[in-house]
């Protein structure tokens, strides 16, 4: 929730897939997922969120240089009420050079705003 998005955009792969619902989303350099990002930060802040809280549900072992992490990010406003919550499966690589995993495969299984994967079609997907 700091803005931090260049940050952010560090820990993926890319092109980088994105399902959100039945659709997927392919998004081909970081400043197309930059877009994507900063409208999901801006809806958040719009709806009263604060913080947003990670809860690592499942976490595979990696396998030929990938894993599987499912993951519930809490959103919750400046009293610490959940008011939303996204559940989201990642496909992680490792890579020798990195120093540590990078996403490269994202997909929604709940949203927390399913409004801003709606409006994915408005940015410069590829």
């Amino acid at each position: 929730m700091q803005g931090r998005i260049d940050a952010v955009l560090e820990n993926f792969v890319f092109p980088i897939p994105l399902y959100a619902g039945d659709t997927l989303h392919v998004f081909g350099a970081p400043c197309t997922f930059k877009e994507v990002l900063t409208m999901y930060h801006d809806a958040s802040l719009n709806a009263g969120i604060t913080k947003i809280t990670p809860r690592i549900l499942a976490n595979g072992l990696p396998v030929n240089g990938y894993s599987n992490v499912w993951v519930e990010w809490d959103h919750l406003d400046a009293q610490g009420t959940c008011l939303k919550t996204s559940q989201v499966h990642y496909v992680l690589r490792y890579d020798d050079a990195a120093r540590s995993p990078k996403i490269e495969l994202i997909e929604y299984i709940e949203q927390a705003f399913p409004e801003v994967s709606a409006s994915y079609s408005m940015t410069k997907i590829a």
